[in-house]
């Protein structure tokens, strides 16, 4: 019952406005997917309080991992999950470049334990600024990040050590990052050492680059088959992706 009025009193603290902005929004007389309702308490929960309810569970505020980051990564996933593009792992990744690079911003979520697994620093790439992340591209040596939903493929061995292969097929995104070579690795300028010297970790290619010391581990955990996205508060992506539709999460589009 606690935890209950707990989950009443955050729904109602949370605002619709700064939080959602025009967002759609799935109610209690919509007839969800049955491959979502897995993550409701019943079938007929609010789509909306559910992300609310598990954005507590996970720890988000205490991770400060941005609700709406959260939200549309898990809206992505839901999506990709219906088109069966992803593992059966249940987890999610985000990268927020809404933050700066000396600040922690790559997450990894466990959907089903409903915890955070990862949540550690991550590169942007050198034309897509130097602190904070502004320019984002989908064209070949841009040198630039690429914004959308990634799906992590098969590990290799190549010039920059132990990788991790990503595909997106958000065309004016990311829909080049494999031709790219967007990969997730590791490099010297990932380590605490260059950060206190610094003040800021170094950047990529426009690869997302992970810390020496855990890049691995986040590796092996996230290949063949999991969704990474890569947030930034781009009015022009979130409105157009075609992973961030809420009405193909229905099975009528009665809202």
């Amino acid at each position: 019952m606690k935890k209950r009025i707990l989950y009443l009193i955050t729904f109602f603290c949370i605002s619709f406005s700064s939080v959602y902005g025009q967002h759609s929004k799935i109610n209690a007389f919509s007839k969800l997917s049955s491959s979502i309702i897995d993550s409701l308490f019943t079938p007929q929960e609010d789509f909306e309080y559910a992300i609310k309810r598990l954005y507590i569970d996970i720890q988000g505020r205490e991770h400060d991992l941005n609700y709406s980051a959260f939200r549309y990564a898990y809206i992505g996933y839901q999506n990709m999950k219906i088109q069966n593009k992803l593992n059966d792992k249940r987890l999610l990744s985000i990268i927020d470049f809404t933050k700066e690079s000396g600040e922690k911003r790559f997450y990894t979520i466990d959907l089903t334990s409903k915890q955070i697994l990862y949540y550690t620093y991550v590169a942007h790439g050198k034309k897509t600024g130097m602190k904070a992340a502004s320019y984002f591209s989908n064209k070949n040596d841009s040198n630039k990040s690429s914004l959308g939903f990634y799906v992590t493929g098969k590990t290799y061995k190549g010039d920059a050590g132990f990788s991790l292969k990503l595909y997106g097929d958000e065309r004016n995104y990311n829909s080049n990052a494999y031709k790219r070579g967007i990969v997730i690795h590791t490099a010297n300028y990932m380590n605490e050492d260059f950060l206190k010297k610094n003040g800021r970790y170094g950047r990529s290619l426009g690869c997302p680059v992970l810390p020496t010391a855990i890049y691995k581990q986040i590796i092996e955990t996230i290949k063949e088959g999991t969704m990474i996205f890569a947030y930034y508060n781009n009015p022009k992506y979130l409105s157009s992706s075609k992973y961030l539709k809420i009405s193909s999460l229905t099975e009528s589009n009665y809202f």
